[in-house]
């Protein structure tokens, strides 16, 4: 598979590069994102980032923003991707506050099934996130929730997912990794580009 990364400034890039070991990825910077030509790729990841918060940043995001409303491949935002995806379509976000910056393994309970669960009614992640979906935008539907809101968001027509939690983090004790392995593994009904 032909993948392209877009780092946001993830703490920990390379775990993310060991979720795509047998693919072959390109790396862009998030302020190059206008420069990827997603013909060239079979599946965009747009990473994490503890950088700058999306919520006042539209500007300096525009690039990747624009990426994310025309990608009509296989695109997968993590945590911070998420929020830039949901903000992308027009969804709201909000700030937990620095005192509720939890780090820790969360239950997440699935509320819509979709193939990538197949059949799981709940599962462990990694979650380490201040800002949280407020709004879902209405292109979207919510596939996953916790006790912090949406956690898994997938578009209506598109393959586009939201995971808000980190599936590259802590994968010996998450189901986080299997999740990203099966959206990755098939086209889930959409049609291959």
């Amino acid at each position: 598979m032909r993948v392209a990364l877009v780092n946001n400034g993830a703490s920990e890039p390379k775990k993310i590069l060991e979720l795509l070991k047998t693919d072959s990825v390109k790396v862009f910077d998030f302020s190059n994102a206008d420069s990827i030509n997603t013909k060239d790729f079979d599946f965009l990841v747009l990473s994490g980032s503890s950088q700058f918060p999306v919520a006042f940043y539209r500007d300096k995001l525009k690039a990747e923003i624009e990426l994310i409303t025309r990608s009509s491949i296989l695109t997968l935002g993590i945590c911070y991707g998420c929020e830039l995806i949901a903000a992308a379509f027009g969804g709201e976000l909000t700030d937990k506050g620095e005192q509720n910056k939890e780090k820790n393994i969360l239950e997440i309970e699935v509320i819509e099934d979709d193939p990538i669960f197949k059949g799981l009614k709940s599962f462990a992640a990694y979650d380490a996130h201040r800002w949280i979906i407020k709004t879902v935008p209405p292109q979207f539907k919510v596939l996953a929730k916790s006790k912090h809101g949406p956690e898994i968001i997938k578009h209506k027509e598109l393959p586009m997912y939201g995971f808000q939690f980190h599936p590259e983090k802590m994968t010996d004790q998450t189901y986080g990794d299997e999740l990203f392995q099966i959206l990755k593994a098939s086209p889930l009904g959409f049609p291959v580009q």
